[in-house]
């Protein structure tokens, strides 16, 4: 740098002018950046997947409502035979299937695929269907999805007289201690999953319930559906109440065209201003007529919509900086977890081509599961 003198006297720098708003230009730049990293919304994904009888390779004694799944070398040792009251292909798999230490870890390898593959790492709330115990959830955590940041497993034991549970892993800490809520289906009636609820605190003032739920099939009558059906529309307005969002989702075992429809016109609607019905059926509100997959289980030749977010219709009021992303929502069905099978078609009694999920076979350990998960997201604006 070079100093003159001007006419007063006075030396001064012929340094370029431009020199000068350098720092100026930095400091912009610095701002910039931090503000579009502050007003990054946050994303919250939570994905349903029913595992299709996850059950371990121990003999629970009492609790073993279930006896398929046990290795030979324990069926062999029984004093009466267990499989007897079984009937058809169900007796055959009892007496046959060698259900091994090994199969069961294969299976906790496929199920774990299935999960981390969505977005290449997990959505951050996944919640499980058909889990025959604590200790299946609890292993898949433990060898498979721990380390991607998920925590403790949240898990009641069910009434259910085969143990086929329900359960929930989320990377979010729980901002109040998780319940779980009996459905009673009557006098005389065999016990059925529980609903299980969790509040999770997904951001600073934002916490989110979710409940994770597996209604009765439909082998049971809709009255059954329904009665888990108010379990939930209870649990939903309470949410409303107490100024939670709240997402319902599971394995609904209802069909569209069930009639009185435990949720469609029962407690849900897709008028988000009648808080008479305190739902939204995500999958009725976007409709997903003429795609494909065109449901997420596959029965007959025909797709059904078993497995269903349900949302609390505060999450769709424009004003509300915690919103559901309609655009988001996916039946997850990677090319693996399909098959193609020439079957006859309901409608035209005409064979031909279907693909569909490939259900999980116990014999060769080939497939994953008869449902496809489903997945949504939602997103907090700031």
């Amino acid at each position: 740098m070079i100093l003159q003198k001007d006419q007063t006297g006075s030396t001064r720098s012929n340094k370029s002018p431009i020199y000068s708003i350098f720092p100026l230009i930095f400091f912009f730049i610095l701002c910039f950046n931090f503000s579009v990293a502050f007003a990054k919304d946050t994303t919250v994904s939570i994905m349903s997947y029913n595992v299709e009888n996850l059950f371990d390779a121990t003999d629970d004694g009492a609790k073993q409502m279930d006896p398929a799944y046990l290795p030979l070398s324990i069926k062999k040792k029984w004093k009466t035979d267990q499989c007897a009251t079984k009937v058809g292909f169900y007796h055959e798999m009892c007496v046959k299937l060698d259900w091994t230490p090994q199969k069961y870890e294969d299976k906790l390898k496929k199920i774990a695929q299935v999960l981390l593959d969505y977005e290449n790492g997990g959505a951050d709330i996944i919640v499980l269907q058909e889990l025959e115990n604590r200790r299946v959830l609890t292993d898949l955590w433990q060898k498979h999805l721990m380390w991607k940041g998920y925590k403790k497993p949240i898990h009641f034991e069910s009434p259910s007289s085969r143990g086929i549970d329900v359960g929930m892993m989320s990377r979010f800490s729980l901002a109040e201690t998780p319940k779980v809520h009996g459905v009673s289906l009557g006098e005389g009636e065999r016990p059925t999953r529980d609903v299980i609820e969790a509040t999770f605190q997904v951001r600073k003032n934002f916490k989110l319930r979710v409940t994770a739920n597996h209604w009765p099939s439909q082998a049971n009558s809709t009255q059954m559906r329904l009665r888990a059906a108010s379990v939930v529309k209870n649990l939903a307005r309470q949410a409303i109440r107490d100024r939670v969002p709240f997402i319902a989702t599971g394995d609904f075992n209802t069909l569209l065209e069930e009639t009185p429809n435990p949720i469609q016109g029962n407690i849900a609607d897709n008028f988000v201003q009648n808080k008479a019905r305190p739902l939204v059926d995500i999958q009725d509100y976007i409709g997903l007529a003429g795609q494909f997959p065109g449901g997420s289980h596959f029965y007959r030749g025909a797709w059904d919509m078993l497995d269903r977010f349900l949302a609390s219709k505060d999450l769709f009021n424009r004003y509300s900086k915690f919103r559901i992303d309609l655009r988001s929502y996916e039946i997850f069905a990677p090319r693996y977890l399909l098959i193609d099978e020439y079957l006859a078609d309901p409608k035209t009694g005409k064979i031909r081509l279907f693909t569909f999920p490939q259900r999980y076979d116990f014999f060769t350990g080939e497939g994953y599961s008869d449902h496809l998960p489903v997945v949504m997201k939602l997103t907090i604006q700031n």
